[in-house]
């Protein structure tokens, strides 16, 4: 009898101590909830800043072409083995001997430089599959002006003893120093002296600029036979306009 009334209280007791135990667990559960920080609210409004940001429209960038360094005599003599190979080599006897422009008005700087042919290299020079075109700007008729020359039908050949003003048009951003520069105009009657490359902004700025023939890039002004005047690019050949009064 007393050892079932033992076991009993023992029993009990462990009850007792299970239900103290939840309550416990119970009231620390309830503690922690109790400091659980408030779900923070995120608010889907965007910044006025923002959204006028947005709705501005990007501007477009603008493109600057920076002018490029002058050519040295090495880059001169290298573009010209390139497009020439042997046949022409650099013109030294005047000086300066070269200019730079974009003279047809594609973006590209292009290099005019005079030049003269290698011995033996006329019949290489005058031929007629080759990647260069030879022309007499002073037979090219210039539309829009005064000036009464008329168009010469006659092929244009270089003779021995010749000086000719080679104009590379460039190529891309790299212009008359790309590798692909090769197309050339070969121009008799045209290398004379002063050479200088002059901007088409430049000349429709100058207080004369009623006397330019119909400028479509930028323009060589030099003085040949005597008489100064201006080598532009036409839309297809190059002409020369005299500024000099016959």
């Amino acid at each position: 009898m007393l050892r079932r009334r033992i076991i009993t209280f023992g029993f009990s007791l462990a009850l007792l101590a299970t239900a103290f135990l939840l309550a416990s667990c119970a009231k620390q559960n309830d503690q922690a909830k109790s400091v659980e920080p408030a779900p923070r609210v995120v608010s889907t409004v965007e910044p006025v800043e923002r959204v006028l940001a947005l709705a501005s429209p990007t501007p477009t960038p603008t493109l600057v072409n920076k002018p490029s360094a002058p050519p040295n005599p090495t880059e001169i003599r290298d573009t010209v083995a390139r497009v020439f190979e042997k046949a022409a080599t650099p013109d030294t006897s005047r000086d300066p001997n070269f200019a730079t422009g974009d003279f047809n008005g594609d973006g590209s700087e292009d290099l005019a430089v005079a030049v003269k042919a290698t011995e033996g290299s006329l019949e290489a020079i005058n031929n007629e599959l080759a990647n260069w075109i030879i022309e007499d700007p002073k037979n090219v008729p210039i539309q829009s002006t005064s000036a009464s020359q008329k168009p010469s039908h006659k092929p244009v050949r270089a003779v021995k003893g010749d000086i000719l003003l080679a104009i590379i048009h460039g190529v891309g951003p790299q212009g008359w120093r790309s590798p692909e520069a090769k197309q050339t105009f070969l121009l008799k009657n045209a290398a004379g002296s002063n050479l200088l490359g002059q901007s088409v902004k430049n000349l429709r700025d100058k207080k004369d600029k009623q006397k330019l023939p119909p400028l479509k890039g930028d323009a060589i002004s030099e003085t040949v036979e005597g008489k100064s005047g201006l080598l532009f690019w036409t839309g297809a050949k190059y002409a020369w306009y005299s500024s000099t009064p016959d």
